[in-house]
Parts: C-alpha cells; structure tokens; sequence
C-alpha cells in the first residue's frame, strides 16, 4: 500500500519562509502521524520538519533576469518535471499539490489537474496590487485558491482569504 503525501512545491527566500511557516501549523492543528509531505523546491530551498519524507530539487523553468534562457532549455526542464511527477505517482498516494509559489507550481499543477489530484495555492503575501504570473494561471487550476491580502480580493473574486502565514 503506498504512503499517502502531500506535495508542497516552492522556491527560495518568501516562497520558502511562506511553506516552512504552513507546514508548522499544519503539524501543529493536524494529526499528522499518518500524512506526510514530499518536497519539491528550487535553488536549493529546504525546509526542515519530521513530516517531510524526500525533498526533490528541480530547475527553475524560466530565469527572472534573462528571457532567452526560459526557450533555451525547454524540454529538458519539463522532460526533467514530468519524470519527477511519475516517479511520485508509482510512490505515493498523492493526496493534494500545495504551493507558495513560484512558477515551477505551474506544469505541476497541470499534471496533479490531469491526474484527478486537488491542488492547493496560497498567492504570496507580497503582493497587495497586482497578480503574480503563478497566480494568473493557478486562479483557473486551483481547487482552493487562498490570497494572504484582502486587497487582493478585488483581483481574485472567487478567492478565499486567509490572513497571513
């Protein structure tokens, strides 16, 4: 029988310091003796938590500085995401994707989409005015789609406020 997990997918610096303060709460409101979590995260973000199974580092799929670079390396990355996610699949029961972000969250969440599995996404609680690309996508994806500022709330109609992480 396969272990059943959640997926948390994030970057580095608020992305990260978003999750490790979910999971926190999590663990503390939860029973969490039987679910788990599976990593998977850029840059080299780790968060540390007894809940956490396996961490999985993948590739940003498009750099913030250099826009020729995101076609440059295409179909390795998503060759590299697609293995990543069948790997878990064979593994796991996945039970839901939960994601802070970054834009790493959105081929998985087409793949958690296609598979019948909930997703989960918490926009950043840097963003007061404007959309983060993650969320333009993830708002239509989303099972549950949470935004950490009410005045988001005007650009996300059928969004769920939280409150900060």
């Amino acid at each position: 029988m396969k272990r059943p997990v959640f997926v948390l997918v994030f970057g580095e610096g608020g992305h990260k310091a978003q999750m490790d303060r979910l999971v926190s709460r999590m663990e503390k409101y939860m029973d969490m003796h039987d679910m788990k979590f599976v990593c998977i995260s850029e840059n080299g973000a780790v968060i540390t938590s007894n809940s956490i199974l396996e961490i999985y580092q993948v590739d940003p799929i498009r750099s913030k500085y250099w826009s020729f670079k995101n076609f440059l390396f295409f179909p390795n990355k998503y060759f590299k995401i697609v293995k990543c996610f069948l790997y878990l699949r064979r593994k796991y029961d996945l039970k839901a994707l939960i994601s802070t972000g970054p834009g790493l969250v959105i081929p998985f969440s087409f793949l958690f989409k296609l598979s019948n599995i909930k997703i989960i996404y918490i926009e950043t609680w840097s963003r007061f005015e404007t959309k983060s690309i993650t969320g333009k996508v993830l708002y239509y994806l989303a099972d549950r789609f949470y935004i950490q500022n009410e005045s988001l709330k005007k650009l996300y109609p059928k969004s769920i406020f939280s409150g900060l992480l």
